[in-house]
């Protein structure tokens, strides 16, 4: 089926660095200083200014009370405001259209599939305008980071971080209620000797601005939906139902590590909540009474949950899939993804 998403031209990626923006008011003075720069607003030095309800405009937008900043800014817009008030009204005004307009885009990356080509992927960004007036998303390039996961037969896995920047962002043009597709890169997912490999990707935008009807204003906060990708060797045989893993768990003879594990990936990603899920009574028991099957299932559980803590603790495996089992799973990938930047 044809994809839905017009493709355009791919983005250079690119290895530079940039600081992040910092606080409101610093964001409103450097789109004053820019404003001035192209006749949009008198030339002056930009002070906040101290009376009540500019303390308030600021913490409401520092806050992200929207409503609230709305409210100020139709309340101050009524006031006789001296002309230093006024650039930080209109600056005010031009966060909550930044905003707002920030708010009708749907960001998301995704990896598809190369067809006829096992193993080969394209790295996608979908992005769709919900509004209603045209716009372009002019931000910093972007930090692109991959993490990449392997586990082999014995349950040791491999692990790769990296992350380059992209400039996707950095002119991103929108008509109203469209939809773009822009391929990043193609890239491949060897499996090696491994029996499963698996990667995430995340894209972490950095304030910017967004141009609509003519006029600039910040465009922070801009969040791009991260996407997972999994391959399983051919070799393991055909998917099994999510009770499998549970029925290996406790059967007769004792399972194997290897047999767990192997079990454990044959479960179509799609159903591995419901087999962990069927796990919680059977774990509780076996950590009493038979602590040394858990202790198999280990790299079975690790690669399921993402979980490197617990090891071979038995009773903190059933505690975890217990509270799993009432709150949901926490994220798999924790903030070590997010390497740091050198000079950040």
């Amino acid at each position: 089926m044809p994809s839905p998403w017009p493709t355009l031209r791919s983005p250079e990626v690119i290895r530079t660095a940039r600081p992040r923006a910092s606080r409101v008011w610093a964001v409103l003075c450097v789109l004053l200083a820019a404003c001035r720069a192209s006749g949009d607003a008198p030339s002056g030095p930009v002070v906040p200014s101290g009376r009540a309800e500019f303390v308030a405009l600021q913490a409401a937008l520092a806050s992200g009370d929207d409503g609230r900043a709305a409210g100020l800014v139709d309340e101050l817009s009524r006031a006789e405001l001296a002309r230093e008030e006024r650039a930080q009204l209109e600056a005010a005004r031009s966060v909550l259209r930044g905003r707002a307009l920030v708010a009708g885009l749907v960001l998301e990356l995704a990896s598809e599939e190369v067809a006829a080509t096992p193993g080969l992927y394209e790295l996608v960004l979908r992005a769709e305008n919900r509004g209603d007036v045209a716009l372009t998303l002019a931000l910093p390039p972007a930090d692109l980071k991959r993490h990449r996961a392997t586990i082999d037969a014995h349950g040791a896995e491999g692990l790769e971080f990296d992350s380059t920047q992209c400039s996707v962002l950095a002119e991103l043009s929108l008509a109203p209620h469209a939809r773009v597709r822009h391929v990043l890169l193609s890239y491949e997912l060897p499996l090696g000797r491994a029996l499963a490999v698996r990667e995430r990707w995340a894209l972490a935008p950095r304030s910017g601005e967004v141009r609509a009807d003519g006029r600039r204003h910040p465009a922070a906060g801009v969040e791009v939906r991260a996407c997972a990708r999994e391959r399983v060797s051919p070799l393991l045989g055909a998917e099994l139902p999510p009770t499998a893993l549970a029925e290996a768990l406790t059967g007769e003879p004792a399972p194997d590590a290897r047999q767990l594990l192997e079990t454990a990936l044959r479960v179509a990603p799609a159903a591995r909540e419901a087999a962990l899920a069927g796990l919680v009574e059977p774990m509780a028991e076996l950590a009493r009474r038979a602590p040394e099957r858990v202790c198999a299932a280990e790299p079975a559980l690790r690669w399921l949950t993402g979980n490197r803590d617990l090891g071979a603790d038995a009773s903190g495996w059933a505690r975890l899939l217990a509270v799993r089992a009432t709150t949901g799973p926490v994220p798999a990938e924790r903030p070590r993804l997010d390497l740091p930047v050198r000079g950040e």
